[in-house]
């Protein structure tokens, strides 16, 4: 395994030690493109404000690497979303934590006070975004925001120093996928991705922002209820929607009372969001090249008529299934499904 050694900053200077240290090529200031001997692919860093930039990174590993990232001078929070098929390792205090939309954990707020190390995995497409953002932006929102009022949502406290991780809400999943199209060597680039940057911090922001009128309505004990119910939801796309009733019974509620409190915290129904997360994961298969026919993902996902599958897929990305649909490829090995 290759290791290799950077920092952040909000400014491109810390790119050039690590575009020499990888052997790598760097374009403009804002591109490295990856060594062939690494794999293929690049990242992209810019600068959106003075106090806000990101890092959009692209690329498929043919070699296993580990990048660590150490502590600098700058006062930064960064904000990890992964979007990536298959879960990256991500290790802070010497804790690892899988991260990735495949296990709908794709979500990480770390300071750049606490070292941490990223390994991809290899033969897999990595599609990651880093929005590094100036403190001082957002020490009246952490001090507004204190950790325990996101217990259940996996805040903590480490060594003074805040850090989150936690599932990408759908609709930030969508502006990140929308990236995926996008080549970083055209000119419309650079703005596209500064405006789903500030879409996606303001997505966090405004999420957790409103968590303090919810916890005003709704107690510890029925937030923490309704977080399970929609984590069994999470964990089981695969399968048909188990109905309220049985969410509610998991819950301890009454139906109605479950459905306006299910509404109050994540803002839709129980059956609306399991459909629009079950198409993400629909659009994740229809792109892996793991299966020969539309039929098969499918039947994979509980579907018994292929009109209703492609409405739904429709409603969300606004495009056919079969526009998406990579068929498998003779020479890759049969799937395993993990129930």
């Amino acid at each position: 395994m290759q290791k290799f050694t950077h920092f952040y900053s909000l400014t491109p200077e810390w790119q050039f030690q690590l575009a020499k240290e990888m052997g790598g090529e760097l374009i403009d200031n804002k591109i490295i493109v990856i060594p062939e001997n690494l794999g293929h692919g690049h990242s992209y860093f810019t600068q959106i404000t003075p106090g806000i930039s990101a890092l959009f990174m692209d690329f498929v590993l043919k070699t296993p690497i580990k990048m660590n990232r150490l502590k600098s001078e700058n006062e930064l929070y960064i904000f990890h979303f992964d979007f990536s098929n298959e879960p990256s390792l991500l290790k802070i205090n010497d804790i690892d934590y899988k991260i990735g939309s495949s296990i709908n954990l794709g979500l990480a707020v770390i300071s750049n006070a606490i070292e941490s190390s990223f390994k991809p995995p290899i033969n897999e497409r990595i599609i990651a975004l880093r929005i590094l953002v100036d403190k001082k932006l957002l020490n009246e929102f952490i001090k507004n925001h204190p950790t325990e009022e996101y217990s259940t949502r996996k805040i903590k406290i480490v060594k003074q120093e805040p850090y989150y991780y936690d599932n990408i809400d759908s609709n930030s999943l969508l502006l990140i996928q929308s990236l995926k199209s996008k080549s970083v060597f055209e000119s419309s680039f650079d703005p596209y991705l500064k405006g789903i940057s500030l879409k996606l911090l303001g997505n966090f922001l405004n999420r957790y922002s409103e968590s303090i009128t919810v916890k005003n309505e709704i107690s510890p004990v029925e937030i923490e209820a309704i977080n399970k119910t929609k984590t069994y939801l999470l964990d089981h796309l695969y399968n048909p929607f188990p109905s309220v009733q049985f969410l509610s019974q998991m819950a301890g509620m009454s139906p109605s009372k479950y459905k306006m409190l299910f509404k109050k915290e994540f803002h839709n129904t129980p059956n609306n969001l399991f459909i629009k997360e079950k198409m993400l994961l629909a659009n994740r298969l229809l792109q892996s090249g793991d299966y020969n026919t539309l039929t098969e993902i499918i039947y994979d996902l509980n579907y018994t008529k292929l009109s209703y599958f492609c409405s739904k897929y429709y409603e969300l990305f606004h495009r056919k299934p079969s526009e998406d649909f990579k068929k498998k490829h003779p020479s890759k090995k049969t799937r395993t499904v993990m129930m």
